[in-house]
């Protein structure tokens, strides 16, 4: 296997995939390899932090965290660990590659208004929230540009970790949503206010993403304060239960909103099975 110890790979970057407040990502391409699952010419994702802030202790630790985090979860919608530097070079870690994010799909105004589409990943969605609930992990940076996916392929959620700086005081926010509001949008109002939140404020930003997936815009919010006016034309007792969830899990307080991520779940299937 080219003499490199079994499980080691050498790649070459390829092209920026994208940068945000923290984090920057490439696409690498297998040069060399020890890893039975790192083929030559393979293509993966690389991420990193940025240059400004990769000699940050506490960046550096909600990174090591993101890590942590990735190792430990295993569900085919949620991002993979693929690998990580070698000790003593530049800290990254490596993941498949996405073609798309919902984000794009939503900017390609192809299911707008079509909440049986949207009831039908979001329980997906929440499924693979409820799983890293279960295993003590908060996303808290929900949004359609964390929501990745390949053609005919499952919707993956990526970028944990990082969310612990969305909040109001963050030093490191930056506006990401172009032609409206950034990542604050998808922020629940406890979270914005103190940057800190349960699975609740998971919940909020889920319910934020699926609104703006069927009505393919944002609405002229203050940040917190949900959605208040019905997302679908209420034209079948389905799409009047998927309005009032999606009402019901961006309420401004956490406490009026659905405890758990997968009564969530359920609540968007029952809504399907409503028709």
């Amino acid at each position: 296997m080219h003499g490199l110890p079994p499980g080691q790979f050498r790649f070459v970057p390829v092209s920026e995939l994208g940068s945000g407040g923290l984090g920057h990502v490439d696409e690498i391409e297998i040069v060399a390899s020890g890893a039975a699952s790192k083929t030559i010419g393979s293509r993966w994702a690389r991420k990193r932090l940025n240059v400004r802030w990769n000699a940050h202790p506490h960046v550096r630790k909600r990174f090591e965290r993101e890590i942590s985090a990735l190792k430990r979860m295993t569900h085919r919608n949620i991002v993979t660990y693929e690998g990580e530097n070698l000790p003593g070079e530049e800290r990254f870690y490596v993941m498949p590659v996405y073609s798309s994010t919902l984000r794009k799909l939503i900017a390609g105004n192809t299911k707008q208004g079509d909440w049986r589409f949207a009831a039908e990943h979001g329980a997906i969605l929440a499924d693979a929230l409820s799983y890293a609930h279960g295993e003590g992990f908060i996303h808290r940076d929900l949004k359609p540009d964390n929501i990745l996916f390949n053609h005919q392929g499952p919707l993956i959620i990526a970028d944990w970790g990082l969310g612990y700086f969305v909040h109001r005081e963050s030093k490191v926010l930056v506006q990401l949503t172009r032609g409206g509001m950034g990542t604050e949008y998808y922020c629940s109002l406890e979270q914005w206010n103190t940057g800190k939140c349960d699975e609740r404020g998971d919940i909020y930003s889920l319910g934020m993403t699926l609104d703006e997936f069927v009505t393919g815009t944002q609405r002229s919010i203050t940040v917190g304060m949900g959605v208040r006016q019905p997302s679908v034309a209420a034209s079948s007792e389905g799409a009047r239960r998927f309005n009032g969830l999606l009402r019901k899990m961006t309420e401004p307080l956490a406490s009026s909103r659905p405890p758990k991520m997968g009564l969530v779940a359920e609540a968007l299937r029952d809504a399907l099975r409503l028709g």
